[in-house]
């Protein structure tokens, strides 16, 4: 015979079983994730439109990179998806605008049950500031490449991306919990006046 405690999950939150746990999630973000990443990772041909509209997307990614660089540098030049300094130049190719990690926060966050509104907004407003993150890290390179050329490469392929990882991942957890507070723990009982 059992005593009265049960196993139960740590997966429960304020009554309800959390949204993470099973495979409804895992599966709603990859039905949304998929897709995306098929359209983006495509390798289209050359002449095709689709591939046109993401040198046209690359080109304007590299004119905002370039006016955030042309504040500590503004003999910067930029030449379609290329961003010529004095010092250093840097070409904005696919993976260098973090894509694949806008395309796994904005799935995360599409699958996370929230009113629909609020799901839009949090999606707008993270990718957002994951795309400002990303200008920095790609200042951060022209400026390494430029002034400590040493270290690009180091951080161009080891540490620029775990750096978008872990701000994507805090991103995701900021807005989640936002989305979906945690019970007081001392609730005020029901009929109680303040």
């Amino acid at each position: 015979m059992r005593s009265g405690t049960q196993n139960t999950p740590v997966a429960i939150r304020g009554g309800h079983w959390s949204p993470l746990f099973g495979w409804r999630y895992p599966l709603i973000v990859a039905a949304i994730a998929a897709p995306l990443f098929a359209i983006y990772c495509y390798p289209y041909v050359e002449g095709g439109a689709m591939a046109a509209g993401i040198r046209a997307y690359l080109s304007d990614y590299a004119e905002m990179v370039g006016i955030a660089i042309s504040a500590f540098d503004p003999h910067v030049v930029v030449r379609g998806n290329r961003i010529d300094g004095r010092m250093f130049s840097i070409s904005i190719v696919k993976t260098c605008d973090a894509m694949e990690v806008n395309i796994l926060l904005a799935a995360a966050l599409a699958g996370f049950p929230m009113p629909t509104l609020r799901r839009l907004v949090t999606i707008f407003v993270s990718v957002l500031s994951l795309i400002l993150l990303n200008v920095f890290r790609l200042c951060v390179l022209y400026w390494l490449g430029a002034h400590a050329p040493t270290w690009f490469d180091r951080a161009h392929e080891i540490l620029a991306p775990l750096f978008m990882v872990a701000c994507a991942l805090a991103i995701f957890l900021i807005a989640t919990l936002r989305a979906n507070p945690r019970p007081s723990q001392n609730p005020t009982p029901t009929g109680a006046t303040s």
